[in-house]
C-alpha cells in the first residue's frame, strides 16, 4: 500500500475533489485509512470526546496522545495534527511546540488557525521545512461560545480581506488551506485564484475538499444536528443502542456467555 503524498493532493486540484475526516483512535484511524486523503486529528477531539464546552481547553499532550495513536495506524492517507489554541503566540514559541507535537506523533503536516497577526509565522514554520495546514475563515479557537459562530464572506470588506488572507498565506508556504464556513462566492473565488488545494467546511462544493468530523457523520455527536454543514450518512446511535439491549437482554437471561464465550 503505497503512501499518498503532497504531490498527489496538488494533482487533484481542479480534477478530483479531495477526501478529509477527522479521527482519534486507532479503531478509526484503521477503517478510514486508504477510505480518505487525508486523516485529521483534530482539536475537535475535545468537544466531541471530551465533552468541552469549545477547543481551548485542548493541550499539546492530548494532541500527541491522539496524534501518535491515528499516525501509529495510518498507512496510505497523509495525517494532519491540529495545534492547540495558545501554542503558536510567536515563532518562537510556535516553532517549538510544533517540532514536539510533529516529533512525537510522526504526522504530515499541522493545521494552525490564521488570521492576518500570524501570517510570519507560518512563513517561519515553512522556513524551517514544516509542512502547514492553515486554517481561515470561521477559527473556531477565537470562540468560547461555539452558539455565536456564524458564516463569513457576506459582504465586500469580508470577502476582500478572506482572498487577501489566502493569498498571503499560499506566499508564506502553506500547502493547503482549510475555508470554514465561507461564503459559497467567496469560497469558489479563493480555490480559482490559489495553486495550493483549499478544502471546505460548510464553504460550498466549489473548494479542492471537504472535511467533516467522523462522529458527526455517522450520528454520535447529538450536538453537530444544530449544523447546517454537517449531513448524517448512517445512523450509528441507534446500531449501538440495540447491540447494547441485546446484551443486556442475554445477561440478565443467562444467554451470555455461553460455552462458546468461556474458557
Amino acid at each position: 500500500m503505497q503512501k499518498i503524498k503532497y504531490k498527489d493532493l496538488l494533482l487533484k486540484k481542479n480534477i478530483e475533489p479531495i477526501t478529509c475526516l477527522t479521527a482519534y483512535s486507532k479503531p478509526l484511524a484503521k477503517i478510514l485509512d486508504s477510505k480518505v486523503d487525508l486523516i485529521l486529528i483534530g482539536d475537535s477531539v475535545g468537544t466531541t470526546l471530551y465533552g468541552m464546552k469549545n477547543t481551548r481547553s485542548v493541550n499539546l499532550d492530548m494532541m500527541k496522545n491522539h496524534g501518535s495513536a491515528v499516525v501509529n495506524n495510518t498507512k496510505k492517507s497523509m495525517t494532519i495534527v491540529d495545534m492547540p489554541y495558545n501554542t503558536y503566540n510567536n515563532k518562537k514559541e510556535a516553532l517549538k511546540n510544533v517540532l514536539n507535537i510533529l516529533n512525537f506523533t510522526k504526522a504530515d503536516f499541522v493545521k494552525i488557525e490564521n488570521d492576518r497577526k500570524n501570517i510570519e509565522i507560518v512563513r517561519h514554520l515553512t522556513k524551517n521545512k514544516i509542512k502547514v495546514v492553515s486554517h481561515i475563515g470561521v477559527t473556531p479557537q477565537k470562540f468560547s461560545d461555539f452558539s455565536k459562530i456564524k458564516s463569513v464572506g457576506k459582504n465586500l470588506k469580508e470577502e476582500n480581506s478572506l482572498i487577501n488572507l489566502a493569498k498571503k498565506l499560499e506566499n508564506a508556504g502553506s500547502k493547503i488551506i482549510v475555508l470554514e464556513c465561507v461564503s459559497l462566492k467567496v469560497s469558489k473565488k479563493i480555490t480559482k485564484e490559489l495553486s495550493i488545494p483549499t478544502i471546505g467546511i460548510g464553504s460550498s462544493k466549489y473548494c479542492d475538499g471537504q472535511v467533516l468530523v467522523i462522529d458527526d457523520i455517522i450520528s454520535l455527536n447529538p450536538d453537530s444536528k444544530k449544523l447546517k454543514f454537517v449531513k448524517n450518512y448512517i445512523n450509528i446511535e441507534k446500531k449501538i443502542i440495540g447491540a447494547v439491549n441485546t446484551f443486556t437482554k442475554e445477561v440478565k437471561n443467562r444467554k451470555f456467555p455461553s460455552k462458546k464465550h468461556t474458557y
